[in-house]
């Protein structure tokens, strides 16, 4: 019953999100991380919001947004939702961190899903492999969580299919007087069908009280 009411929880927020970001045209992520090893606790939430911008291939700027929940201390659930220059985009992801930060250890993962994309006139499927590294660092204005990424994944467009790989790394920064909200900058680098990026983000995290109140 429990994971029932955080997967309806779920998506009735990532809804709601959505509902939010279909007013924008110029929206639009594709391929980013915007993660870390750290996981969202099973009855809290986090939604994000990412402009990025891209240098090649589908050269424009877009935006993204994404909704999170914990499952269990070691797995979480993402959805995603975008629009601009890559057309459409809406996808979900699994997040698995086996190896949690500790002292001497730093977290390390993955993300795994699915993306099914419009570009052009031409309809995209995507599966997507996202190994995840990062380790936080405490200081006197907050913590930051420095991380890196190997994006990879099968894209199939058409009768076409092709492996996309990049290089990801960045950080997301947690400011000691604001508790709910993260920072997050990234930079994603081509190496083989997919393309250079820089992406920000702002997201905020919210537990099941927020949405019981509303």
């Amino acid at each position: 019953m429990t994971f029932k009411f955080r997967s309806s929880a779920l998506l009735a927020v990532f809804a709601a999100f959505a509902g939010t970001q279909l007013v924008s045209h110029q929206a639009q992520a594709y391929f980013s991380t915007i993660d870390t090893g750290e996981l969202i606790a099973p009855d809290k939430y986090q939604v994000s919001l990412e402009p990025q911008l891209i240098f090649n291939r589908y050269e424009g700027f877009d935006i993204v947004g994404r909704v999170d929940t914990g499952l269990t201390e070691a797995t979480g659930l993402r959805g995603i939702l975008g629009f601009g220059k890559v057309n459409f985009q809406i996808g979900g992801m699994y997040k698995w961190v086996p190896f949690p930060d500790v002292a001497g250890q730093p977290a390390i993962g993955l993300d795994a899903g699915v993306i099914l994309a419009r570009i052009d006139e031409n309809t995209e499927f995507n599966v997507r492999l996202h190994p995840l590294i990062s380790k936080r660092l405490e200081s006197e204005i907050g913590d930051f969580v420095p991380y890196a990424s190997l994006p990879l994944g099968v894209s199939v467009r058409k009768e076409k299919t092709v492996v996309p790989l990049q290089i990801a790394g960045g950080t997301e920064f947690r400011p000691l007087n604001l508790p709910r909200i993260s920072f997050f900058a990234e930079l994603g680098i081509n190496i083989n069908e997919a393309f250079s990026y820089v992406s920000l983000a702002a997201a905020y995290r919210f537990d099941d009280s927020s949405i019981s109140r509303r």
